[in-house]
């Protein structure tokens, strides 16, 4: 076979020769697969940044909005459930030691804290002083309590009770125990708050800590709630 140079150059030139055709093709095709996978991850780590981003905005901008206003954590706080639909409180005439009328309808435009309470109740013997530190702090904004005891025993020892621990708020006398029925009292101490328009907005069993600052943040949320 003899030996042409023309074809001999011809088959080395790029474009001719078959091995280096294979090579230009397989290092454009790893380039067309890198641009590819980049923008497949560009492209489809966008659409799963978008999401979360659209939602944070959304909570960032939600956020103040929904907080404002949003009492549920001070009932929380003071254990008490929040009437959602306040309701009128239920009327009862008692009387107080002194033998007068008391009805709690004569507290209108108040905020008032109703507790049933006895004597002989533990929790609400410790429970009272810190009612007095309230009734001193809030009173004068306000806030009225009526503490209505459940004893039906002499009315001295309830005497002797408000005057030991030297406390100012009205006591009434419910021995019949009808305000406890009305108010569907099941155990003491039980405390229900009445809002300015005589409506219960929350109620809770058990003895709390009135002079606490979770109670004096939610009295006074209710004390500047618009009529």
């Amino acid at each position: 076979m003899n030996y042409n140079p023309k074809s001999e150059l011809g088959r080395n030139l790029d474009g001719f020769s078959p091995q280096r055709r294979s090579i230009k093709w397989r290092l454009i095709g790893m380039v067309i697969s890198l641009v590819l996978v980049v923008w497949m991850i560009v492209h489809f780590g966008n659409q799963v940044e978008q999401p979360a981003q659209e939602a944070e905005k959304k909570q960032t901008q939600l956020t103040p909005k929904e907080s404002e206003g949003d009492d549920d954590a001070l009932y929380r706080d003071m254990i008490f459930l929040k009437q959602v639909k306040r309701a009128d409180a239920p009327g009862v005439m008692l009387k107080t030691l002194d033998g007068q009328n008391h009805s709690l309808t004569q507290h209108a435009g108040k905020l008032v804290l109703v507790n049933f309470w006895a004597t002989w109740c533990q929790p609400c013997i410790r429970e009272m002083p810190s009612m007095e530190r309230l009734y001193a702090k809030y009173k004068s904004s306000g806030l009225e309590i009526v503490a209505i005891s459940l004893d039906q025993g002499n009315e001295d020892d309830v005497r002797e009770f408000v005057a030991k621990l030297k406390l100012t708020f009205p006591i009434v006398l419910d021995p019949d125990h009808k305000a406890k029925a009305l108010y569907k009292v099941r155990g003491l101490p039980t405390t229900y708050l009445l809002d300015r328009q005589g409506q219960v907005v929350g109620y809770g069993v058990g003895p709390r800590e009135w002079d606490s600052e979770a109670a004096f943040a939610l009295v006074g949320h209710l004390l500047d709630e618009k009529s």
